[in-house]
This record gives structure tokens, sequence and C-alpha cells, in this order.
């Protein structure tokens, strides 16, 4: 059995075309859950006619939160109500491929140690057409499959929710953890999956995620936002924020992944630090000596922002 999740709010301008890339899948999921987080505008409405022009109403379910519980809560509410094997995620403004669940259900069916499975993705804009100016990853021209571990996520985060499907049973023994935790649901399975070495990567391109002005998802950044220096220091107080949340989450991740996620949080809080006081040496050191678990693109982005960053607006704590 096949279910596809889906947490909504306040889309729609583009739920409709995600809702039809459902539909027109190759294989055809068993159930379609979505759960709206009180939207105030006509997402509901749209779904609703969506599943009753397509006689839909036997398997797709639209569930409608009294209150706004925020973006990873919705996800978890929606995510607890799912009765298929393997469950994929979906984002309410983006466009899968005809085949992506066929695609990535052959290799979880060939593959039963992967437990999490992330697809590759390109990005299109808000009229849908592709954002060449970004580089899918691909690691060679054929289709494979990469493991992904801990450290590789912790580098830098590439596996947005709407690539992902996973196993319902992996999902359960960890579902007291993350329900409530309000960490990220795309980061805190692929994490969990790979401190179980569980979670892979498929280079098959399966889905294109939109860039627009009200996305919640922070997996990718503009130039001019990673060279804005407010910016910058807000997101990595964000991102330290998230870390420190899974921590929590150590009986599931296992002690080695608690100290890469405990190595990663002193490395974001000595970046802050370091930026703060505009000291060029300490970035240099930190990303000398932790280029394993560090970015060069992130230095990169730091030292312009050292030399050229708006520290007149910046007050130091």
């Amino acid at each position: 059995m096949i279910s596809v999740c889906m947490a909504t709010y306040n889309g729609e301008k583009f739920i409709e075309q995600q809702l039809a890339s459902i539909l027109h899948q190759t294989i055809q999921p068993d159930e379609v859950i979505i759960s709206d987080d009180n939207s105030s505008d006509n997402t509901c409405e749209i779904i609703k006619n969506f599943i009753k022009k397509n006689s839909l109403n036997e398997n797709w379910k639209l569930y409608i939160n009294d209150t706004n519980l925020g973006y990873p809560q919705n996800f978890y509410v929606a995510m607890s109500k799912c009765k298929g094997d393997i469950v994929f995620l979906a984002d309410q403004d983006d466009i899968w491929k005809n085949d992506k669940i066929e695609k990535m259900v052959d290799i979880l069916e060939k593959y039963p140690k992967i437990d999490v499975l992330s697809c590759n993705h390109n990005l299109i804009d808000v009229n849908g057409e592709i954002i060449h100016s970004y580089i899918p990853r691909i690691r060679s021209k054929k289709t494979s499959l990469y493991p992904v571990d801990a450290k590789d996520i912790l580098k830098g985060f590439h596996w947005p929710g709407m690539t992902i499907a996973y196993r319902n049973t992996f999902y359960k023994k960890i579902e007291k953890s993350l329900n409530g935790s309000n960490i990220a649901h795309d980061f805190a399975l692929c994490i969990t999956a790979a401190s179980q070495k569980a979670f892979y990567f498929y280079s098959y391109i399966g889905a294109f995620h939109r860039r627009h002005s009200n996305n919640t998802s922070m997996s990718e950044h503009r130039v001019v936002k990673l060279l804005n220096l407010n910016r910058k220091l807000r997101d990595i107080q964000v991102y330290n924020t998230m870390l420190e949340k899974a921590l929590k989450l150590e009986p599931v991740i296992g002690e080695t992944t608690y100290n890469l996620i405990n190595k990663r949080l002193e490395l974001s809080k000595k970046r802050y630090s370091y930026l703060i006081c505009r000291n060029f040496y300490g970035i240099l050191k930190m990303y000398a000596l932790n280029s394993e678990i560090l970015r060069i693109s992130s230095l990169i982005s730091d030292l312009w922002l050292l030399m050229f960053g708006d520290y007149k607006k910046i007050k130091k704590k």
C-alpha cells in the first residue's frame, strides 16, 4: 500500500498543479492524506473541488486543523494518519514527474535495507519554468543510488521533504520521538535513517521544487540572502536551535550521530561568534580544521561577509 502525505497552508496559487501531478502518476497511490493548517485563503476549497471533480473521495482525504500548528507539526499530524507501507511526502507548490512513485517504489522493493529514500530534484520558478542556474546533485551521467551519512547531512542539507519516500515501519518506531519535537520532518527523517545506515539518495530527477517568495522551505538560498550579514546571522541562530532540538533525539539516532550533531552545533556557535566579532583568523582556522563537516562555499560566503558585510547594523551581544 502506498500513501502520499501532504501538508498545506495558504497554498491556493499552486496547489492544484501539485495535486494534478500526483493524480497523473503511472502508479496511483492507495491513499492521499492532506492536512491543512487552518488556511485563511481558498486552499481547502480548491482541494475539495479537485477531489470531487476527479471522483477521489474514497482515497483522498482532507483534514483541517482547528488551529494553526506550524509547519513541522502539521506534517507530523498528516504522517500519523498514513496507513501505507511506503509513504511519499509532498509539498503544496511543487510538481512531480509522472513516474516518480513508480521509480522510487521500484528501488525500495529492490533494496529492503533502505528505510528513507530521496530522489533528485530540479528548481522551477513561479511560471513552472526550470531555473537553469541551479545544478541538480548528480554525481554521474548514469542514474545511481548512494548512501548518505550523518556527516553529509550536517555538512549541508540537500534532501527536501518533497523528494522523500519512507517505510512506515521505520517511521512508527521513531514517531513518538519526532512528534512534538518541532524539528523539520525531512531533516528528522534523514538524520535518523542516516544514523542507522538506512538513508539513500537516488539521482533520478523525480520532482520540481518551485521557488517563490512564500516558500516555507529553507533548503535553498539566493545569493542576495547568502551575502546579507543580518540574514545570515539569523539563519545561523535558527539552525542552532534546530540542532539543539535534534540532540533530544539521542534515543533514536545513537551516540555517534549525537556526538556529530553536538560538534556541528559547537562549530556553528563559533561561526556566529566569529562573524559578530569580525574574526578572520577564527573563521579560517575553524574551516581548516573541520573541512570534513564544513563546506568551502560557506567559507567563501563568510569571508565575503567579513570583508563587505554591513557591520554598522550589527549589535554585539
